[in-house]
């Protein structure tokens, strides 16, 4: 049974908008025209926007092809991995600070085929198309913050990504394997790795040859996928309370999962989200917790987020050390007054009832042994 009641049906928020033509007809193709007459107007603003995105894309390639297949990716990029909610974007706004680093903001993930011809103009023209914050929490919202490489890397590999799952509900199962892309294809496999490389070039180029700090929190599970593109890369996992990060996750799942629906949803697609976020978040942990062995240890650093919050400027002194990372004392310099700026942020206040410290301890307990969280969550 279909929902009886659509939630933000006019938002503009959808993950795959920037997508060129050809890609966005590729996805409704590939998921059979899964759509619905109640989001045809989403449908309608994608597609008129794909056609100057395509004519957009070919400019760029004309201009940036050649550079971008004979460059090679040096230094390596520093990725940031976590599940959702547990202070990832944090972790990235800090080391995306550093004067030789730089991050991969909203504009370069919402127009990565591109964001090199446009980058300087296409802010400017588009500034009061976004939020002051997230619709979701209290973090500031604009086409220069920090964002997730996953939303470019759906549309540079034609939907090989979960968040598809997100547009196309009735679906949603067949896109978990591209968590971790074990079950995946060969081929798709290569394709993944193919549209990440060439993203990192391109943002590379656009930052004037910094170190790209990448953070999508699904990365958490293909550590075997980016160590063979990348075996000196280094890593930063930031992790938080379990219950605290399901309940975000959940909490986010509620505005998210409405914005990018193209289908009606089914009321078990509703009900069911608690169960499917904690099979995502299981599969993700569980690669996570497994392939961290993988990684030399020398490049992984591992730190609790109620340890970093207020304590910022040490434990980055740590893992600037232990990453052997350079020019520390410079990017204190540039760390601080971002640091005193942010000071008094508010982080969003939810109720964890004992019954979901029950559930996520019993769906997540290997968080919970591996990283010695007390089942009680403590605000």
């Amino acid at each position: 049974m279909r929902v009886d009641k659509l939630e933000d049906p006019w938002s503009q928020e959808q993950l795959i908008t920037g997508a060129r033509l050809s890609t966005w007809l590729d996805i409704l193709a590939e998921n059979n025209w899964d759509i619905s007459p109640d989001y045809l107007h989403r449908i309608a603003f994608i597609t008129g926007l794909s056609l100057p995105m395509s004519a957009l894309a070919r400019i760029e390639e004309a201009r940036f092809g050649r550079q971008i297949a004979e460059m090679d990716i040096q230094p390596t990029p520093l990725f940031v991995l976590g599940h959702w909610r547990s202070g990832t974007t944090h972790m990235h706004n800090l080391l995306g600070r550093d004067p030789n680093h730089c991050y991969t903001n909203i504009y370069q993930c919402v127009f990565p085929d591109h964001f090199l011809t446009t980058g300087r103009i296409g802010p400017k023209l588009l500034a009061n198309s976004l939020g002051e914050t997230r619709s979701y929490d209290n973090v500031a919202h604009g086409w220069d913050a920090a964002a997730e490489d996953e939303i470019a890397l759906m549309k540079l590999t034609n939907g090989l990504s979960f968040y598809t799952a997100l547009m196309f509900p009735d679906q949603a199962p067949k896109f978990e394997k591209y968590i971790d892309f074990l079950e995946a294809r060969p081929e798709e496999r290569r394709r993944w790795k193919k549209a990440l490389e060439y993203f990192v070039k391109k943002v590379m180029i656009a930052e004037g040859g910094k170190r790209v700090v990448v953070k999508s929190c699904a990365h958490s599970a293909r550590i075997r996928l980016i160590l063979d593109m990348f075996p000196d890369a280094k890593f930063i996992h930031i992790h938080r309370h379990p219950a605290r990060t399901f309940r975000s996750m959940v909490h986010m799942r509620s505005k998210v999962d409405w914005e990018n629906f193209m289908k009606r949803p089914d009321q078990s697609f509703i009900d069911q989200r608690k169960e499917h976020t904690a099979t995502i978040g299981n599969r993700l942990y569980t690669r996570l917790i497994e392939d961290r062995a993988l990684i030399p240890e020398e490049n992984l650093v591992e730190i609790a987020y109620n340890d970093l919050v207020g304590n910022e400027l040490e434990v980055l002194r740590g893992i600037y050390s232990k990453l052997r990372l350079p020019d520390w004392e410079q990017y204190e310099r540039a760390i601080t007054p971002y640091l005193d700026s942010i000071a008094g942020y508010k982080v969003n206040k939810l109720t964890i009832e004992p019954e979901l410290e029950d559930f996520v301890y019993d769906r997540w307990r290997i968080v919970y042994d591996t990283y010695g969280y007390a089942k009680e969550y403590r605000s």
